[in-house]
C-alpha cells in the first residue's frame, strides 16, 4: 500500500452529523490521505466516529480552544510532508481535490485553497498565484481553512497565531507568503460555504462581526453609513470588502451588510475583541483542528 503524503486536520466539537461524511469525502480521493481528528470536547457521537474512521485523534480541552490553537496541534500530529484542512461540515467536491492540491505545491506553492473570485471580486476562471504584494493589496481576500492544504515545513517556520479569535488562517497567509513565496486559490478546489450558516441566522451574525473586528490589527475599519449598506445590498459586486458577492436581496447578502454595520458600530464605541488567551509560545510542529463553534 502506497503511504499517504498527505494529512487532512479536520476540527470537531459536537459533529457527529456531519463528520462520517467529511471523512467519506477524504477517503475517496485519488490518493491515500492520514485523517487527523482534532476534538476540542464533543460529548455526542464524534469521538466514537474518529476513533472508528481517523488515524490519529487529538483532544484538546474545550476551554483552551482557538482555530488557529487546534490546527497547530492537528498539524504537529500528522506525519507527512503536506498538510491541510477541512471543515467537519463540509465535504470535498471531486475525488481529485487533493490530487490537484498537491500539483500545485508540489509546483512550488507554499499553500492552496479554492476561491470563486479574485481580489476585486471578478469570477475566477483559472488557478491564481498570489504572492505577497498581492495579498498586501486584498487583506480581505484570500486564504481559507475551510478547506486548504499546505506545505508541513512552511508551517513548521510559521505556526497558525492561536491567540487570534478569528482569521487565524488570512493572518498566516500573509507570513507564509514572505521571502518571495507564494500561494494559489483555484477555483476547481472551491468547497460549499453553507456551513457557515448551518447554525442559525444568530450564530452567522455573531460570527461574522467577530470576524469583521478580528482583522482590527490590519487597519482601522472605515465608516459604513447607510447609503453605502443600501447600495452593498442592490448591486451586484459590493464596494466593501467584508460584504460577499452572493445573490443581491438574498439573506446572505443582508445578513453580511448588517455584521458589516454592527462591526463599524462597535469600533465606534471602543469595543475591540480581545484575543481568546495571551499568546503561547508558537510549537515547533503542528496540526489542524475545527471546532464547530466556529466553522459552523
Amino acid at each position: 500500500m502506497v503511504p499517504p503524503v498527505v494529512s487532512i486536520v479536520i476540527r470537531t466539537y459536537n459533529s457527529a452529523a456531519t463528520l462520517t461524511a467529511t471523512i467519506d469525502s477524504v477517503r475517496a480521493q485519488s490518493l491515500p490521505v492520514e485523517v487527523v481528528v482534532v476534538d476540542s470536547g464533543s460529548t455526542d457521537d464524534t469521538l466514537r466516529i474518529a476513533q472508528e474512521r481517523a488515524e490519529r485523534l487529538v483532544g484538546i480541552p474545550h476551554e483552551e480552544f482557538s482555530y488557529g490553537g487546534a490546527l497547530n496541534a492537528g498539524a504537529q500530529a500528522a506525519t507527512t510532508p503536506f498538510c491541510g484542512a477541512l471543515s467537519s461540515h463540509t465535504v470535498l467536491p471531486r475525488p481529485d481535490w487533493v490530487e490537484i492540491g498537491l500539483e500545485h505545491l508540489q509546483a512550488g506553492a507554499v499553500a492552496v485553497c479554492g476561491g470563486e473570485v479574485d481580489g476585486e471580486n471578478r469570477p475566477l476562471t483559472a488557478p491564481l498565484r498570489a504572492d505577497a504584494d498581492y495579498l498586501g493589496r486584498y487583506r480581505y481576500w484570500g486564504f481559507t481553512n475551510t478547506a486548504s492544504m499546505w506545505r508541513s515545513e512552511v508551517w513548521r517556520a510559521h505556526p497558525f497565531d492561536d491567540s487570534l479569535v478569528a482569521t487565524e488562517d488570512q493572518e498566516w497567509s500573509w507570513r507564509a507568503v514572505t521571502g518571495g513565496r507564494h500561494l494559489v486559490v483555484d477555483p476547481r478546489l472551491t468547497v460549499s460555504g453553507s456551513h457557515r450558516r448551518g447554525a442559525g441566522v444568530r450564530a452567522y451574525h455573531h460570527r461574522m462581526v467577530r470576524e469583521i473586528r478580528a482583522l482590527e490589527h490590519v487597519r482601522p475599519l472605515g465608516p459604513y453609513p447607510a447609503t453605502q449598506a443600501l447600495a452593498d445590498w442592490v448591486r451586484h459586486a459590493p464596494s466593501d470588502p467584508f460584504v460577499s458577492p452572493t445573490r443581491r436581496f438574498g439573506r446572505t447578502r443582508a445578513l453580511d451588510i448588517v455584521a458589516r454595520w454592527e462591526a463599524g458600530r462597535q469600533g465606534r464605541r471602543g469595543r475591540v475583541p480581545q484575543p481568546r488567551l495571551t499568546p503561547r509560545a508558537a510549537p515547533r510542529r503542528g496540526t489542524d483542528g475545527e471546532d464547530v463553534r466556529a466553522d459552523a
